[in-house]
């Protein structure tokens, strides 16, 4: 499918484009081509047929970046996101970049990832391992509630949250689903922390059945103060 640009001409960054979404690719991507050049999106599936903003796209740019906005034709793996904040970013507070298959079903995101580890290995070790799986973590809950180590960035009026993708932009999240409950019961997205750069949580020794003790680290990152500045040379 052809580049459909919001202007004549090659398509920039911001343009809207129709792609043919091909194979998964390492971090959260696939891939599709435009006139020729590689696209990787995020947020679509492979055979997909999708309406992609181009995220990063430099006329001298080797390959192009691009988010899936709009699905015309879906996989059978897509899935409604069970996070508010999943997915590219809209203006409405979406864009979070902790997550990068939550539009796609456990058993297809484990799929997924298979191929993933495949390729690399076919490619960079020349291993085949067509029988490789990928199994779920301990704990997890249909694929959620498994994390156990959350590092919440903090913006500058004090909401803690998770970064968008490739960007220090924060995302505010009161509750982050694929955290294990340990993690969510600590609170962080619940309450402001001014004058804080980022905290983060670790959950450990915690049974989902409650047969083992709670243990929680919490380590506070404070801002760190402006530099003096330096002091005048020699005249």
């Amino acid at each position: 499918m052809s580049g459909t640009g919001t202007g004549a001409g090659t398509p920039v960054t911001g343009d809207l484009v129709g792609l043919e979404v091909g194979p998964v690719a390492h971090g959260g991507h696939c891939v599709a081509r435009l006139d020729g050049r590689v696209v990787f999106v995020r947020h679509a599936l492979p055979g997909e047929q999708v309406v992609a903003r181009l995220t990063e796209a430099g006329p001298q740019d080797r390959f192009w970046r691009a988010d899936a906005v709009e699905v015309v034709r879906a996989a059978p793996d897509r899935v409604a996101p069970r996070c508010a904040v999943a997915g590219p970013a809209d203006g409405r507070g979406r864009g979070c970049g902790g997550c990068d298959w939550q539009h796609v079903s456990t058993a297809g995101q484990r799929t997924l990832l298979a191929d993933v580890v495949r390729e690399q290995l076919a490619r960079l070790a020349r291993i085949e391992r067509p029988d490789l799986v990928v199994e779920p973590v301990a704990g997890d809950a249909d694929g959620l509630g498994w994390r156990t180590r959350v590092r919440f960035a903090v913006d500058a009026e004090g909401r803690p949250g998770l970064r968008a993708h490739r960007s220090h932009t924060v995302v505010p999240v009161e509750h982050c689903p694929i955290a294990h409950p340990e993690v969510d019961a600590v609170g962080v997205g619940t309450r402001l922390w001014p004058g804080v750069a980022a905290v983060e949580v670790v959950a450990g020794g915690t049974s989902r059945d409650g047969t083992a003790a709670a243990e929680r680290l919490v380590v506070v990152e404070p801002v760190a103060p402006p530099k003096a500045p330096r002091p005048a040379g020699p005249a």
